[in-house]
């Protein structure tokens, strides 16, 4: 028998077809993009999860709670901030969930996430997929002037939409100057006026725009005047509307300015401005530039850039360096260095002195003031080394074949620096503080009962400045953490024989009154009446929620004294009780307190008088 093959059929390959996003990374600089925005986003996870609540964001949250969402609210200056978006944006995340860092931090990470896509996009857009595009990139994902505003709720708010406005803007703008359609040139507008809502650097957004299209992206070859000149002729309607709307912006801005009297612009002091100006632009900004400061000067929001002069005169060394290598070898790279001098100029150090100029120059070592100027610098740099798409005779003389080296060791450099300064600075941030002190009020309220009669008292120094004013009373700030019966007695106290204040732990503890104070004279066990009344002229009150009076006494039977505080009559129901005091709000503004017997006949022993302010029992109050 013969034996025969059988056939076998012909295997066949497994073919998956990956979505373009995921088949992108096949490209090993895109795949190396996505693994630097990963870690950059690691590192900043880590300073999420030291940073907490602090300063203004307290401020935003009591706000949430004392305010509908109207636009009167969101339209309001917030120390001289005019930023409506941003307004809108907390009062939505504290009214889901009050003091909530997890919400509020998760957030924040993921604009930072799909800002750093979005830079790429920008990047890949500008000069095509490169490797080149690596360390402009990688200067923005990491550097270290970013984070301390990254940390700060109140900063992010600003800083982060500000920076997604300008990558969205920038893209729409490219495609409009390569010819894809005037819409994009209309979307690049409504994105300059969406940074607007969030921050007042927003109004130099078209600034940028224009300085980069005439620069870059439109007629390279006629000179820069004439560029700006011609972009003016063809497209002066896109260019009108954005005077318009910065226009606009500006004057509601000024009409608001009254909503936050005594913040916010006002006539710098020479001294100050100019000390201001070269802290923030000769030491903090080019150490921050280059991957420093190093070292931080501790503050309760986090820590202040204070490089040494070693850290900045190497600073000032290498960026030199780069400028002048720039400029030897590409063409135009003087511009792209122009347009970053002008925008910290006038973008972030004369609106930060008009703003800070009058009372201290330490805002200068603040990084957040310049926080939004590194996108301009990464861009700036991309354009100093790399032509943009379709751009031809680029360079001057042809690059020098250790630039590649000299460019990664560059970058490698930068890295470690910066992630040492990212690490110092997490070193200065600790949450612990102000997270124990909501955490024990908000047990505190949860458990009080429904008829508690809390008085307003300011948050301790260390967690919210007493400049602050009345911003910083407990019936603003931790009112959010109480449910609503309780809330609304917070906002209104009444006169109560178990009054209660907040201490500086956030306990709810007896409350007492810290001012004036008067007590029976020597040999007299009540304090005198005569003709019905006990007057005490030398007394003061200062009015407003956080003045409180308190009667200490003896009584029979219960009845009831008239308070008289200038045009203010409180009426006081005494009883027999077993401490025999009273606490009851003042609001009048007066010299001088009267304390009338209703019933002149009634069995009433006055021991003690007191006005002043509301202060946990052993305590005293800050000083204003």
């Amino acid at each position: 028998m013969e034996a025969t093959e059988t056939e076998r059929p012909e295997s066949t390959a497994l073919r998956v077809a990956l979505p373009g996003w995921l088949a992108a990374l096949r490209s090993p600089v895109l795949l190396g993009a996505v693994l630097f925005i990963a870690a950059s986003l690691a590192l900043r996870a880590l300073i999420l999860r030291d940073s907490y609540f602090v300063e203004d964001d307290l401020l935003f949250v009591g706000n949430a709670y004392e305010n509908d969402l109207t636009l009167d609210f969101v339209t309001r200056v917030h120390k001289g901030h005019f930023m409506p978006g941003a307004i809108a944006l907390t009062w939505v995340l504290s009214r889901i969930a009050p003091y909530d860092w997890l919400l509020v931090a998760g957030v924040t990470f993921v604009a930072q996430a799909l800002l750093g896509v979005l830079v790429l996009r920008l990047l890949r857009t500008l000069f095509g997929t490169r490797p080149a595009i690596l360390p402009p990139l990688t200067l923005f994902l990491f550097s270290p002037l970013t984070v301390p505003a990254f940390g700060w709720w109140a900063a992010a708010i600003n800083a982060i939409p500000l920076q997604l406005a300008l990558a969205l803007a920038l893209t729409d703008q490219v495609r409009f100057t390569r010819g894809e359609g005037a819409r994009y040139g209309w979307r690049a507008l409504a994105w300059c006026v969406a940074g607007m809502a969030f921050s007042t650097k927003g109004v130099f957004a078209a600034f940028l725009l224009y300085a980069l299209t005439t620069a870059f992206l439109g007629d390279r070859e006629t000179g820069w005047i004439r560029s700006m000149l011609g972009e003016v002729r063809r497209h002066w309607r896109l260019w009108s509307v954005h005077v318009m709307a910065i226009a606009a912006y500006t004057i509601v801005y000024l009409s608001r300015m009254g909503t936050a009297p005594g913040e916010g612009a006002s006539v710098p002091k020479p001294g100050v401005a100019v000390d201001l100006v070269s802290r923030m632009l000769g030491r903090t900004f080019p150490s921050g530039a280059v991957g420093g400061p190093v070292t931080w000067t501790p503050t309760p929001t986090g820590g202040l850039a204070d490089p040494s002069d070693l850290m900045v005169a190497a600073s000032w060394a290498g960026l030199a360096a780069v400028v002048v290598v720039t400029v030897l070898y590409r063409r135009r790279a003087l511009r792209a260095w122009i347009v970053l001098a002008g925008y910290l100029l006038f973008a972030d150090a004369i609106p930060t002195v008009i703003a800070r100029g009058s009372y201290t120059a330490l805002v200068g070592a603040e990084t957040r003031y310049v926080a939004d100027a590194v996108l301009v610098l990464a861009l700036c740099l991309g354009f100093a080394l790399l032509p943009v798409k379709g751009e031809t005779g680029a360079y001057r003389r042809p690059l020098p074949a250790s630039s590649r080296l000299v460019a990664g060791l560059s970058a490698g450099a930068y890295l470690v620096l910066s992630v040492i300064s990212i690490e110092t600075y997490r070193a200065t941030l600790s949450g612990d503080r102000v997270r124990a002190y909501l955490d024990t009020a908000a047990a505190q309220l949860a458990a009080a009962p429904d008829n508690v009669v809390i008085y307003p008292t300011p948050l301790p120094d260390d967690i919210v400045l007493p400049w602050n004013g009345e911003r910083r009373l407990s019936n603003r700030l931790l009112a959010p953490l109480a449910r609503p019966a309780v809330r609304v007695r917070m906002a209104h106290p009444e006169p109560s024989h178990e009054a209660r204040a907040f201490d500086r732990n956030g306990r709810l503890v007896r409350m007492s009154v810290f001012g004036f104070f008067a007590t029976p004279g020597k040999n007299e066990r009540c304090i005198p009446v005569v003709n019905g009344a006990a007057v005490f002229p030398e007394a003061v009150s200062f009015g407003g929620p956080a003045t409180a009076g308190a009667l200490a006494y003896t009584a029979g039977r219960p009845v009831s004294v008239t308070v008289e505080v200038g045009e203010e009559r409180i009426v006081l129901n005494l009883q027999e009780t077993p401490l025999g005091l009273i606490h009851f709000p003042v609001r009048g503004v007066s010299r001088g307190i009267r304390i009338v017997m209703d019933d002149p006949a009634a069995p009433v022993c006055m021991t003690g008088v007191a006005l002043g302010v509301p202060v946990a029992e052993g305590e005293q109050p800050s000083p204003p």
